[in-house]
């Protein structure tokens, strides 16, 4: 899996990049203050 790290003066974070889904920054003054991360899942035809 792919990681994006967040890095500030207090500390660093490391977030996980779902398979399928979207991972969301909420920046304020150039600074990531939230991220958010929605992961989807494929329902194949047979499911269906």
């Amino acid at each position: 899996m792919d990681k994006v790290y967040i890095d500030n003066s207090r500390q660093s974070q490391t977030v996980e990049l779902p398979k399928y889904g979207e991972v969301k920054l909420i920046v304020k003054d150039g600074k990531v203050v939230q991220y958010v991360v929605i992961e989807s899942h494929i329902v194949s035809k047979k499911e269906c």
